[in-house]
């Protein structure tokens, strides 16, 4: 047997060793650039942090491990911001309101009842008895006038001139009335804008857009009005008839 037959099966162990040698020193350079470039980006947003000035090892230290410890709370930064955007972007809406509906419905309000001051307490009072005295009219003339000349929440006052049976239905018509008519007069319930305002901005996000005509919030807030007209007119009739059947099972005399 030759020298180098036997010298064979040792040279081919050399060479997987130096394979396997090799192989480590790659990983390890990989997982150390890794780790340089990791420690480096900590470096630049140190740098950014700090103002420039010369520091001492100890503030460095603290400063890295501050670092080290808002990129592992990174996700629950991301929350806490995205969380609190939320109240940021509705404070802007309230900031338009402020600076834009809420001077118009002050100037509104007073000129309504100034309006009313004019006409007269009186006369307004006599054409409501007028209104309340057929469930047309009742359920629809009488509500829209108690929302318009007194608002919310002294509309419902409106009810006094009406019978005892009458109450109950014409107060379920003057509360769902309250919304209804914000698109058109805003003043009639300027507590509770919020219930149009967040329809019309987005409303007016889609013109812009151009996903609908221009103008279409104004042919919205119409129709709400219109619907809403039908809607206490069905709910006063209802809640008249509800009235009658619970007094009478009740032995109640209205």
């Amino acid at each position: 047997m030759s020298v180098i037959s036997l010298l064979a099966p040792h040279a081919d162990m050399a060479m997987q060793n130096l394979h396997v040698a090799g192989a480590m020193v790659h990983d390890a350079a990989l997982h150390g650039k890794l780790a340089v470039e990791h420690v480096s980006d900590q470096l630049v947003i140190l740098a950014q942090a700090t103002d420039g000035g010369n520091i001492t090892v100890d503030e460095f230290r603290e400063r890295l491990s501050e670092v080290q410890q808002e990129e592992q709370l990174g996700w629950l930064t991301a929350a806490g911001k995205y969380f609190i955007g939320i109240f940021q972007k509705g404070g802007e809406v309230f900031a338009g309101f402020v600076t834009g509906i809420i001077p118009t419905l002050v100037v509104l309000m007073t000129a309504f009842y100034a309006i009313t001051e004019l006409v007269g307490e009186e006369r307004v009072h006599g054409i409501a008895r007028g209104a309340g005295r057929i469930a047309l009219t009742r359920y629809t003339v009488l509500p829209v006038l108690a929302v318009f000349f007194l608002t919310n929440p002294m509309a419902y006052t409106f009810g006094s001139f009406l019978e005892e049976k009458h109450k109950p239905a014409f107060y379920d018509a003057a509360v769902s009335y309250v919304h209804p008519p914000l698109g058109l007069f805003p003043h009639v319930n300027p507590g509770e804008y919020f219930v149009w305002g967040g329809v019309l901005v987005a409303l007016l996000e889609l013109e812009k857009t151009g996903a609908v005509a221009g103008g279409y919030h104004i042919r919205v807030a119409i129709w709400y009005a219109l619907v809403g007209l039908v809607v206490i007119l069905l709910k006063g009739i209802l809640t008249e008839r509800i009235t009658a059947i619970m007094a009478r099972r009740q032995g109640v005399e209205l």
